[in-house]
């Protein structure tokens, strides 16, 4: 008997599933998937629901189809989109430690790119903005509550203090995909009381547009926050801070 079809499954919720699903049974690239008949069995969901959530996975590039061949899955470490990593964490399948380390190496840039161009684009409404959030660091760590909802809240409004749209989308996903680590980071309520100094610090070097010190401050910054991961995951460092000196 098939299963009774759900078409009130979400889009978004059906390729979650159909992601999980691949990852858990240990699909490699290149390998042909179940048919269209097969996968529609396999969530309850109806062919047409089926076919937009594989065309999603198409554009994705986590999945190709080939005509009168089928459905394959491609190499999803170098040819999916980043936006699959984003949603496997929200369907609940942590990022691995190389996805971590990874990340980090990339949000490094655009933390230090995005603190500069802050201090050069910054309006009054983007400090009150970043000044709000401050605020509200220092009524949770006053309770000795977790930070990790500020923490992020602080990043994201430094980014929008940048203007580029680009980079907030950017980071925004970076930080959804650390979420329930970044709790865990924060469990420590020394952590989140360095981090929360440093924004301040943070704020106000932006708020007198001073580039130089910004900067160095976000490296400060990025460098504890490195250390900080490299006890989470158990590892050394991941990522060099700053440029390795050239031998003369």
């Amino acid at each position: 008997m098939s299963p009774v079809v759900r078409e009130s499954t979400s889009r978004s919720e059906l390729v979650g599933k159909m992601l999980a699903f691949f990852k858990e049974r240990g699909y490699e690239s290149g390998e042909r998937l179940p048919s269209e008949r097969a996968l529609a069995e396999r969530f309850g969901v109806g062919r047409n629901a089926l076919r937009e959530a594989l065309s999603t996975l198409s554009a994705l590039r986590v999945i190709e189809s080939r005509p009168n061949s089928g459905i394959y899955l491609r190499r999803m470490s170098t040819d999916s989109s980043f936006e699959t990593i984003v949603l496997l964490t929200e369907m609940g399948s942590e990022p691995s430690m190389k996805e971590v380390k990874e990340t980090l190496e990339v949000r490094w840039a655009l933390e230090i790119r995005g603190v500069q161009l802050a201090c050069e684009r910054r309006t009054e409404a983007d400090l009150d903005s970043l000044a709000s959030v401050i605020d509200a660091t220092r009524a949770v760590l006053s309770n000795k509550g977790n930070i990790a909802a500020q923490d992020t809240a602080f990043h994201m409004a430094l980014a929008r203090c940048a203007h580029n749209e680009m980079l907030v989308r950017l980071l925004n996903s970076f930080y959804r995909i650390s979420e329930s680590r970044r709790f865990a980071l924060f469990a420590d309520s020394g952590r989140g009381t360095i981090s929360a100094a440093q924004h301040e610090s943070l704020y106000e070097a932006v708020k007198k547009r001073d580039v130089k010190k910004a900067t160095a401050l976000m490296e400060t910054h990025f460098a504890s926050a490195v250390e900080s991961w490299s006890e989470i995951l158990g590892e050394e460092a991941p990522v060099e801070t700053k440029p390795a000196r050239k031998k003369k």
